[in-house]
């Protein structure tokens, strides 16, 4: 396994070939390719020489070259009989094929860093049952956030958070902040694969658990209140999505407001799910896809379904931060629950454009 100082060079090698202007951190793997394939290699000549030899057999067509760029020659594999003449070279590879989105849709993608990718995370390089390495933060409490091997995505490790039963608080976060994915931070996409065991069982009685998966934050502009953008659930049996704009009370004056926008889709349980986002400061907007297909009744510019507080200033608006300052990843839950709760995270992506899902 390469260690992450190999991986990081690696990566800023095929980053500066591919022309990007940004790299991903440290933490990124050294798989990263373009979407489309390696062309063809150069040709060699055939052997031997004399008469009625044989010309060397055409290579094949180099298929799809990086970025869709034309492959390079194919690699001929001439043959000469005795005392045949130079074989001729391979013909050139066929240009490459991009792997172009059908319908706007990005590629399905087998590496973990796309082009355009400004952090990536797989934590195979992280201590067993120990905290995510640095740049990652412990930002939990009631819960605990731990390297583990039970299941992984791709490799051998992932993030798991562990939820006792019991009551409230039960954050069990990890922590990114802004340096980390910088060209990101104004226009954030992002992909993670995330496992959960089971959704949170409520007490006899009261409502569905609201919880949260990950969140984007930042400071407002009138620096009185972080704005937060979450995916997360709680209707229909805990299971149904949800999107969330909440702020802090920890200006002067507060602001108030706790506003929802719920999905009639569920959180699979008991496999893998892909789940993408997009927080666009610009528009006050935030998408979100889960397995390759948008959850359109997530989308929200601007305002959504309803609010707890539909009150001055914002007035129901999911005004963004001028910056999202802190990605949390992990589980966060507002309510008693009555199961203990595991959820599993593997290769996270936050990038400048859309992900996508890798190929199961």
């Amino acid at each position: 396994m390469a260690t992450r100082a190999t991986r990081a060079a690696l990566l800023l090698l095929t980053l500066s070939a591919c022309g990007s202007d940004s790299e991903p951190k440290e933490r990124s793997r050294n798989e990263l390719t373009p979407f489309g394939s390696s062309g063809g290699s150069t040709s060699t000549p055939g052997n031997g020489a004399g008469t009625a030899g044989s010309a060397g057999n055409d290579a094949s067509a180099g298929v799809g070259g990086s970025d869709a760029a034309n492959g390079a020659a194919g690699r001929g594999n001439p043959s000469a009989g005795a005392g045949g003449t130079l074989g001729s070279p391979g013909a050139a590879g066929a240009a490459g094929t991009a792997n172009v989105p059908v319908s706007g849709e990005p590629p399905l993608i087998g590496e973990l860093c796309p082009q355009g990718s400004a952090f990536c995370e797989d934590f195979e390089d992280d201590t067993l049952d120990r905290a995510p390495l640095s740049p990652w933060q412990d930002a939990t409490n009631g819960a605990t956030a731990r390297v583990n091997a039970t299941r992984a995505f791709s490799g051998d490790q992932a993030l798991l958070i562990n939820v006792p039963a019991g009551p409230s608080p039960h954050r069990g976060y990890v922590a990114l902040q802004q340096n980390s994915f910088s060209a990101a931070n104004r226009e954030m996409y992002g992909r993670l694969l995330v496992w959960l065991e089971a959704t949170p069982t409520s007490v006899a009685g009261q409502n569905p658990i609201h919880w949260t998966l990950f969140q984007g934050e930042g400071r407002a502009a009138s620096n009185n209140y972080n704005a937060i953008y979450r995916f997360g659930g709680e209707r229909q049996n805990g299971a149904g999505l949800l999107a969330n704009y909440e702020t802090t009370k920890d200006g002067n004056p507060q602001v108030f407001s706790d506003c929802r926008q719920d999905s009639s889709s569920t959180m699979p349980t008991g496999a893998w799910a892909c789940v993408e986002w997009h927080f666009s400061a610009s528009n006050n907007e935030v998408q979100y896809w889960l397995d390759g297909a948008e959850l359109s009744d997530l989308h929200v510019i601007d305002r959504g379904q309803s609010c707890v507080y539909d009150q001055p200033p914002l007035n129901g608006q999911w005004l963004a931060p001028p910056a999202f300052q802190t990605l949390y990843l992990g589980w966060e839950q507002y309510q008693e629950q009555t199961n203990t709760l595991n959820v599993w995270f593997d290769d996270v992506v936050v990038s400048t454009s859309r992900v996508g899902c890798p190929a199961p």
